[in-house]
């Protein structure tokens, strides 16, 4: 019996060591867990008077603009305006849009670019769309829609509350070069997933006012944007 015990262990071995020799180990398989991000839409949240507003969207990017930076009136004639400014540079700007049945809110990102370093789209347009997002503070540009000097952010919410003056040559700037000195606006991160969209994050601060000089405090916000790689056509 002790015999035939040891060949059945040898003829066990013997099958072991040619299944190890001679049939490849497959590595096991691996299943990657699906990134929840893929499935996040923009949204946006902030106080106001110590109301809170959220609101989102699927995709709340709806346009972008080259406008003239720099902008200096030479002339008004009926309701056209005559603008002169540096003529070798643009500034673009990508305007996302988010509202629900009480509020709607613009977010707007803006930079100047010498338009040598340009491509043409069907505007003017960066070579590298996602250099406008890039993770850490940004200015509030008061002066957008109006002179265009100032590289940044603006945000105009329902009822012609903004963080800009006045975008009319026609009346004064209104707002004093002081009138977000208190307030931020970072965007705390931008993630690229597997799919090629990018995930940006902010949180933000601002005084918001309309034309008559009237301000709110617009307190604890915080954004997000899902950016498709379709989006950077314009």
């Amino acid at each position: 019996m002790k015999s035939k015990s040891l060949l059945g262990i040898a003829i066990a071995l013997f099958f072991f060591a040619a299944c190890k020799k001679g049939d490849p180990i497959e590595p096991p398989v691996v299943i990657e867990k699906e990134d929840p991000l893929e499935y996040a839409h923009d949204s946006i949240s902030y106080n106001i008077d110590g109301i809170t507003y959220k609101l989102s969207k699927y995709s709340s990017f709806y346009s972008a603009s080259n406008r003239q930076p720099y902008s200096k009136v030479d002339s008004i004639v009926g309701n056209g305006y005559y603008i002169s400014g540096i003529k070798d540079s643009v500034l673009y700007s990508r305007k996302y849009g988010m509202y629900n049945d009480e509020q709607k809110v613009d977010v707007i990102f803006i930079k100047t670019y010498n338009k040598a370093s340009m491509l043409q789209s069907l505007i003017l347009r960066p070579k590298y769309i996602m250099d406008l997002f890039t993770a850490g503070q940004r200015n509030y540009a008061l002066d957008y829609g109006r002179d265009n000097i100032q590289n940044g952010v603006a945000i105009s919410i329902s009822d012609g509350f903004k963080t800009y003056g006045s975008e009319s040559f026609r009346t004064p700037p209104q707002l004093s070069a002081d009138a977000q000195n208190n307030s931020k606006f970072e965007i705390t991160s931008l993630k690229k997933l597997k799919s090629g969209t990018y995930i940006l994050e902010a949180k933000f601060n601002a005084t918001v006012y309309n034309d008559n000089n009237v301000s709110k405090k617009l307190e604890n916000g915080y954004l997000r944007l899902v950016m498709s790689k379709y989006d950077s056509i314009l």
